[in-house]
């Protein structure tokens, strides 16, 4: 009777358990965990002058094999949101990560990268690296396969890098991130003076924000990069099909590179170079991004769920906030003046 009641309870257990281990493996994102590591190659960097005044290197990011290697790679170039340098460490971190999945990845030390004239420039000393006999980059780079990717005004940057006719090398852009970039009232406003045009851009494109106000807004401020007039306007203007928006749940601005760099690799190694594994994230009944709980408001030009006006009412445009701002910091110096002026009188 005892074991009998051993191998029943044993029986039971095991039924008991049936349903947990489906909830965990419904809970398993295999591009995302692994694109959360970094690849098989070690990762070396060589930094070049710039001769510019608005920023002075550039720096190339590159897998320690390649001068051994008769391989081509792809690329990926950097732009930094406003006021950062490559230096910050979300940057390098995501830098390094490319590199050490195979790509070329180039970076520099520009604060204001919105109109992407560095990143063509720094496009352009990569072309002319893999021209130099003399160089460990001669023959190495993939020039059909370069994506461009920025944080911020850098994703201001990314729209504008990959937007027909903007800057020399725009042609040669053939896919894009855009991690928290700007709105384009925003980006065009005296705050920031780096207008886009986000149906110039032609190739496919990924767009992501996090949730939190900074980003997303709230009833007293303007969001950066709100999911109306932020993601969803940009993805209905960019002339190519594939065009994924998301928002990384409880992610803000200044964490949004780190969550989201996982299929940040994972869009260039689909677009740029066809991968299969990394696709699953993006296309298919069941595609990972989609079923992501980590992540929400995941759509693409043919959803026909797009929510209607889905950012804070927010009662301020923002001219009207930089005019109140104005305004308030006038009030304030006047007030001091007449408070000073009041004093001398008094004597």
């Amino acid at each position: 009777m005892k074991r009998a009641l051993s191998v029943f309870l044993a029986m039971l257990l095991c039924f008991l358990a049936v349903p947990f281990s489906v909830s965990a493996a419904d809970e398993s994102y295999p591009v995302e965990e692994k694109f959360s590591q970094n690849g098989p190659n070690s990762v070396k960097t060589i930094v070049f002058e710039s001769g510019e005044t608005a920023y002075t290197y550039y720096k190339i990011w590159y897998p320690e094999n390649i001068e051994n290697s008769t391989e081509k790679y792809p690329v990926i170039v950097y732009c930094n949101g406003t006021g950062m340098t490559d230096e910050d460490v979300n940057t390098v971190n995501l830098m390094t990560a490319f590199a050490s999945w195979g790509y070329i990845a180039i970076s520099n030390d520009h604060e204001s990268s919105g109109n992407a004239d560095s990143a063509s420039k720094g496009l352009g000393l990569l072309l002319d690296l893999n021209e130099n006999s003399d160089s460990i980059f001669y023959g190495k780079v993939d020039v059909d396969k370069v994506g461009i990717c920025g944080f911020s005004q850098g994703g201001s940057g990314a729209i504008n890098g990959a937007s027909k006719g903007k800057q020399p090398n725009s042609s040669k852009f053939k896919s894009i991130c855009a991690l928290s970039a700007p709105h384009k009232d925003l980006a065009a406003s005296i705050l920031q003076n780096t207008p886009y045009d986000a149906s110039k851009v032609s190739v496919p494109s990924f767009l992501v924000a996090g949730t939190g106000s900074t980003d997303a807004g709230s009833t007293t401020s303007t969001g950066i990069c709100p999911l109306g007039k932020g993601l969803i306007e940009n993805m209905k203007k960019i002339n190519n099909e594939n065009v994924i928006i998301g928002r990384y749940t409880g992610a803000d601005h200044g964490t949004i590179q780190k969550s989201a760099q996982p299929y940040i690799i994972a869009w260039f190694n689909y677009t740029l170079l066809n991968d299969s594994f990394s696709s699953t994230a993006f296309v298919g009944e069941n595609a990972e991004l989609y079923s992501n709980s980590k992540w929400q408001d995941v759509y693409n030009k043919q959803s026909t769920d797009l929510p209607e006006n889905p950012d804070p009412d927010d009662s301020l445009n923002l001219q009207d906030k930089v005019t109140t701002k104005l305004l308030t910091k006038i009030s304030k110096i006047l007030s001091k003046i007449l408070e000073v002026i009041g004093k001398l009188l008094s004597f």
